[in-house]
């Protein structure tokens, strides 16, 4: 008679944060990836979520682990372990922002023909490694932005280029400020080694915060580089 297999747990799930684990937590990921039996071994010896990326074969004979399979099995589930956190560290999103348009509502009215035609503002995603622009070129008839024929581009910038990121704030046209107490905007510049500089357009009182988080990281995956 034909038996169904059991069902596999999936080794690649969720494991963000595995380094904060405990010994027993370690073990549930073993044991849901068919090692439960050596489940109060790794409770015994504290193998805890920071120490598991560490074992070799030696550690695990050390252990008990007499079974070849089964330690070549543990190997391979660490490694998979810790390529899976370094990539989902890598896209992390520390933060994502989107083009400031306009100053005010009625600039915005006005824009898009009172809302017949769309935003597409360019967009910004910053993560670990890199900083993602996706810059919109739209098409316009005067000062209205159509809401077809645009023109994308996507800039992936690797941290590690880049030199520094200036500042500058752009008021509000004096008569919307009266009118409409309208905000500034903030452009940040970018530069990259070899490249120029790519600009992000922000709304007023969000540049330095966007600087420091973007200088943070720069500064973090050049000493990594370094390392």
């Amino acid at each position: 008679m034909y038996e169904a297999m059991p069902e596999q747990y999936d080794s690649t799930v969720e494991i963000d944060g595995y380094t904060n684990w405990t010994a027993d937590e370690v073990a549930d990921y073993f044991e849901k990836s068919g090692l439960g039996d050596y489940r109060e071994t790794i409770i015994y010896h504290k193998i805890t979520g920071k120490i598991a990326p560490q074992l070799n074969d030696g550690d695990l004979k050390d252990m008990g682990i007499e079974i070849v399979g089964d330690r070549c099995r543990f190997r391979q589930l660490i490694k998979t372990m810790s390529r899976k956190a370094r990539h989902m560290q890598r896209n992390k999103i520390i933060w994502s922002g989107k083009e400031q348009l306009w100053f005010d509502c009625w600039e915005k009215c006005m824009g898009t023909c009172c809302g017949i035609f769309p935003e597409d503002p360019s967009t910004y995603k910053l993560t670990n490694n890199h900083l993602r622009v996706r810059t919109v070129d739209p098409l316009r008839v005067g000062p209205i932005r159509l809401c077809c024929c645009h023109k994308y581009h996507v800039n992936n910038i690797d941290l590690t280029t880049v030199e520094d990121v200036d500042m500058n704030g752009i008021p509000a046209p004096f008569l919307q400020q009266c009118l409409c107490f309208s905000s500034g905007k903030e452009i940040l510049d970018v530069s990259i080694t070899g490249e120029g500089s790519v600009s992000l357009i922000l709304g007023e009182g969000e540049g330095e915060t966007v600087s420091n988080l973007i200088m943070n990281q720069v500064e973090e995956s050049q000493m990594i580089e370094r390392d």
